[in-house]
C-alpha cells in the first residue's frame, strides 16, 4: 500500500499525549544516540570496534571542519558537541527510516480505513526541521552573545549611530529570522522529495530497482547534514568576528 503524507500522522496515545511516526522515529534515533555515545565513552581509550572507530574519525573530522571555519581551536572546541550533534540526528535519522523492513512497511491501524506508517524519517517533518532550525538559531545567538557580551550584541540589531546602522539593524534582525526558514525548509524539502521518490519507485516495481535510490537517498542524507551542520558553524562564525578580531 502506497501511502504518502506531507503532515506527520498519530500513531500512539502516551498517557494523553499523542504521539506521531516522526517523533516516534525521533525518540528512537535519541536513544540510539545516547546509547552509542555511552558506549563510546566508556571504550574510546584502545578500542578496535570498527564503529566506534569511524566515530572517532567522524568526530575529529568534524573538529577539523570547525577548525577550518573559525580559525580558532578554542571556539571549535565550544561548538563541535553541537555541530555533531546536528550531523549525527540528522544522518541516523534519515539512514534509520530507510532500513528494509521500515520505510512504510510497518502500519498501524488509526481507523476502520485507514493504516499509517509507524517509522518516518524525523527530517521529512516540517515540524522536526523547524525545530532544529530554530535550535540552531538560538545556537548562534548564544554564542555571539557570549563572544560579543550584552553590549555588542544588542549592538548588532540596535544601532542608532546614523541612519545606515539603525537599517542594518533591522535587516540583520530580519536576516536572523529568515535562517529559521532556509534551514527547515531546506532540510525538509530534500529529504520529504527523496522519501516520496523512493516510496514511488518501491511500489512500482520494488525489490531491485529502489536498491540505487537507497542509496542516493542515504547519499543526500549526508550531504544536507553537512550543509545543515556547516551552515550553522559558519554562522556562529560570522556572528563572532567581531569578538575574534579583537583577540
Amino acid at each position: 500500500m502506497l501511502n504518502i503524507s506531507l503532515q506527520s500522522e498519530y500513531v500512539a496515545n502516551i498517557v494523553g499525549l499523542n504521539i506521531t511516526n516522526t517523533f516516534l522515529t525521533s525518540i528512537l534515533v535519541t536513544i540510539i544516540l545516547l546509547v552509542a555515545s555511552v558506549i563510546f565513552y566508556f571504550h574510546k581509550k584502545g578500542h578496535k570496534n570498527i564503529i566506534l572507530k569511524g566515530i572517532e574519525i567522524l568526530i575529529y573530522e568534524l573538529l577539523q571542519l570547525c577548525d577550518k571555519i573559525t580559525n580558532n581551536r578554542k571556539l571549535s572546541k565550544k561548538i563541535l558537541p553541537l555541530i555533531a550533534t546536528f550531523f549525527l540526528f540528522i544522518v541516523t535519522a534519515n539512514i534509520i527510516a530507510l532500513i528494509p523492513g521500515f520505510l512504510d512497511a510497518i502500519f498501524v491501524k488509526k481507523s476502520a480505513t485507514k493504516m499509517a506508517s509507524l517509522v518516518r524519517s524525523p527530517n521529512s517533518d516540517l515540524t522536526t526541521t523547524i525545530a532544529l532550525s530554530i535550535f540552531s538559531v538560538l545556537a548562534i545567538q548564544f554564542f555571539s552573545l557570549q563572544a560579543l557580551g550584552l553590549k555588542g550584541f544588542l549592538a548588532r540589531f540596535f544601532n542608532f549611530h546614523g541612519i545606515m546602522n539603525f537599517i542594518l539593524g533591522i535587516f540583520e534582525i530580519i536576516s536572523e529570522s529568515v535562517k529559521i526558514l532556509s534551514f527547515s525548509f531546506r532540510l525538509f524539502g530534500n529529504l520529504f522529495a527523496g522519501e516520496v521518490l523512493l516510496l514511488v519507485v518501491s511500489y512500482l516495481v520494488p525489490y531491485i530497482l529502489p536498491l540505487p535510490f537507497m542509496f542516493l537517498e542515504i547519499f543526500v542524507g549526508i550531504i544536507q547534514a553537512f550543509i545543515f551542520a556547516a551552515l550553522t558553524l559558519t554562522f556562529i562564525k560570522t556572528s563572532t568576528l567581531h569578538h575574534l578580531a579583537n583577540e
